[in-house]
């Protein structure tokens, strides 16, 4: 039981500082270290309850998996808008990718020219 109980504080104490980002507003600066934590979280916590289950008799544990679903509920609700926002920051990082691309070639046409 203590091995859960540690992994769902772990995740709890994870989540709770991106969903304290992403609930700020400030959805640029989640980085991709963030996510790929918030993924690992999520995918050992799972293991953990799927191997042992969640003894509801246990109340830190109980206490602790309350948390941990509410802010699975919370991150769920956030996800479109930070979707949203990654794929606005994608178009605006092609269309600089394709201005930089366009200055590149002109830089080189000029240089064949003299």
């Amino acid at each position: 039981m203590p091995d859960l109980l540690q992994r769902l504080e772990r995740a709890n104490r994870i989540l709770g500082k991106v969903l304290d980002l992403m609930s700020a507003g400030d959805q640029l600066a989640i980085t991709p270290d963030h996510l790929a934590a918030i993924l690992t979280e999520l995918l050992q916590v799972g293991e953990c309850l799927q191997d042992r289950g969640v003894v509801p008799t246990h109340p830190a544990v109980d206490a602790a998996v309350r948390q941990y679903r509410g802010q699975l509920e919370e991150l769920r609700a956030l996800m479109p808008s930070l979707h949203a926002r990654l794929l606005t920051e994608r178009v605006r990082l092609e269309a600089e990718r394709s201005h930089l691309e366009n200055a590149n070639s002109w830089v080189e046409i000029s240089h064949t020219t003299r």
